[in-house]
């Protein structure tokens, strides 16, 4: 179950978030910091150490798409 959740719903609720996130705050850092507090906070809560690496790919991967929706509506 954790599999699935780290490969495939984590990245749709960070490409997700991220995009709605960018339209409504239109702020383009405020979208990977709060993803980078919430995944640390499960980090601690939910899994255990090692899944601090995913936080930083899930962070890098909200940083490119918030980037990307700024170049968008430029």
């Amino acid at each position: 179950m954790e599999f699935l959740l780290v490969f495939f719903i984590c990245p749709v609720i960070v490409l997700v978030t991220s995009i709605i996130g960018f339209l409504v705050i239109r702020r383009w850092f405020i979208m990977p910091l709060l993803t980078f507090v919430v995944f640390t906070i499960l980090t601690f809560t939910a899994f255990n150490e090692s899944f601090f690496i995913w936080v930083v790919v899930f962070t890098i991967l909200s940083v490119v798409i918030s980037l990307i929706m700024k170049s968008i509506k430029k």
